[in-house]
């Protein structure tokens, strides 16, 4: 039972970690621009409250597949 869901968490932690840490990359990138707009601000947090709750899913999916694929091969 580990044996088969290992590959599965592994899989998920690592691809969330890495879309997270990305956005998070592109936040601070344009964090650093300089703006009058009040707006870009708000964007930018909604970037990364709409971009972490995305990135459950799609790290769930790519853990399933993941998992189902290290199944496979052992």
């Amino acid at each position: 039972m580990i044996k088969a869901f290992s590959p599965f968490l592994l899989t998920t932690i690592v691809s969330f970690v890495v879309m997270v840490g990305a956005l998070l990359i592109w936040v601070a990138i344009k964090a650093k621009h300089i703006t009058d707009d009040p707006s870009l601000v708000d964007g930018l947090r909604f970037a990364v409250a709409y971009g972490v709750i995305a990135a459950v899913p799609i790290s769930v999916a790519i853990g399933i597949f993941g998992g189902i694929i290290g199944y496979l091969r052992n």
